[in-house]
C-alpha cells in the first residue's frame, strides 16, 4: 500500500505526495538494517572440536587429542553384559603305542608311531613298517580337547539411557565422517550461524566394573575318533579300526593283528563347548558427576 505525506512547496502550501512501498523498504533496509547471516561472525577453526555419542565399542579413535571423554545421559539402572567363551575343539590324538602284553605301560613298550602335532589325520605312512610279530597289544589315546577362554575377561557394563562421549581435538589432515563438527558458544553464549544446534552435555565419570568372566571345561563326550590301521603305507589293506571318545581311558586293543605301514585318523564327532559363568556382578567402583560442557554442533 502507498503511504501518504505532506510536502511544503514554495508557496508555503501544503502538497499530498504518495510514495510507493519499495522506496520505503530501502530507506529501511539503508537506515535501521540487522545483520545479514553474511554478516555474522564464524568461528575460530583453531577451535573446532570432533564429538561423538554412541556405544563404546563403535568410538572412533582421536588421531589428534583426546579433550574429554565420559558417560552422558540420564543414570538408570545397570547390568554386566553377559559372559562368553571361545570355541573349544577336539584335537586328533597323534600317538599309537605297541605293546608287548596286555597290561599296555610303560614297562612293556615295544614301539610307537607318533604323527606329530601338526597332524590333520590323513595317511601317515611309516618309514619302516613295524613288524606283525614284534607287538601283541595296540594302545590307541583319546583325543584332546582344547580349552575354553572367556571372550571378555571382565565384562562390560550394560548402562540404561546413557552414551558414551568422546571429544577430540582433531589434527592438521582429520577425516572424520563418524563425529558432529562443533564449537564453542559465542561469547554472549549465543551459537553460531552455520553451528545451531546447541548441546548442553553433563558427563558423567564412570569407574564401575564387573567380576570376571570363567568357562567350564569343555565337553569332552562331545569328541569322538576313529582311528584305522593299515598294512600297506598307501593306506591299503586295513587291519582294524577303533573307536573312542574324549570321556575314554587309553584303549588297549588286542584287535589289530599284522605288518603296520600306516595310519589314519577322523574325528567322527567335534562338538565340544563350554559353559561361561553366569553370576557376574558389579563388585567396585562408582557413578560420579563430571564437568557439563556446552558446545554448538552442525547437527
Amino acid at each position: 500500500m502507498a503511504m501518504l505525506t505532506i510536502d511544503q512547496g514554495r508557496g508555503g502550501a501544503a502538497a499530498m505526495r504518495w510514495v510507493a512501498p519499495s522506496m520505503l523498504a530501502a530507506c529501511v533496509l539503508i537506515g535501521c538494517s540487522s545483520p545479514t547471516p553474511d554478516d555474522l561472525p564464524d568461528p575460530d577453526p583453531s577451535q573446532l572440536i570432533l564429538l561423538y555419542g554412541g556405544p563404546p565399542e563403535y568410538a572412533p579413535r582421536c588421531d589428534g587429542k583426546v579433550l574429554w571423554e565420559g558417560w552422558a545421559g540420564t543414570p538408570g539402572p545397570v547390568e554386566c553384559e553377559p559372559c562368553e567363551c571361545s570355541p573349544s575343539s577336539c584335537v586328533l590324538p597323534q600317538r599309537v603305542l605297541l605293546h608287548s602284553s596286555s597290561r599296555c605301560s610303560s614297562s612293556d613298550l615295544v614301539d610307537k608311531i607318533d604323527a606329530g602335532n601338526s597332524w590333520d589325520g590323513t595317511c601317515f605312512p611309516l618309514t619302516h613298517p613295524i613288524p606283525g610279530d614284534s607287538y601283541a597289544f595296540v594302545t590307541i589315546e583319546p583325543p584332546p580337547v582344547s580349552h575354553c577362554e572367556p571372550v571378555s575377561p571382565v565384562p562390560a557394563l550394560r548402562r540404561t539411557n546413557m552414551e558414551f562421549i568422546r571429544a577430540c581435538e582433531p589434527d592438521l589432515d582429520f577425516v572424520a565422517t563418524s563425529f558432529l563438527y562443533c564449537y564453542p558458544p559465542q561469547p554472549n553464549g549465543e551459537c553460531w550461524d552455520s553451528y545451531r544446534r546447541r548441546r548442553e552435555i553433563p558427563l558423567y565419570n564412570d569407574t564401575r566394573t564387573c567380576s570376571p568372566c570363567s568357562c567350564s571345561e569343555p565337553s569332552r563326550d562331545k569328541c569322538r575318533v576313529q582311528t584305522t590301521v593299515y598294512y600297506q603305507a598307501d593306506c591299503s589293506e586295513e587291519l582294524g579300526a577303533v573307536f573312542i571318545s574324549g570321556l575314554d581311558e587309553p584303549l588297549c586293543t588286542d584287535t589289530i593283528d599284522g605288518q603296520i605301514g600306516a595310519i589314519r585318523s577322523i574325528l567322527v564327532k567335534d562338538e565340544p563347548t563350554c559353559a561361561p559363568s553366569t553370576d557376574s556382578k558389579v563388585v567396585s567402583g562408582e557413578l560420579t558427576p563430571g564437568d557439563t560442557h556446552v558446545l554448538c554442533c552442525n547437527r
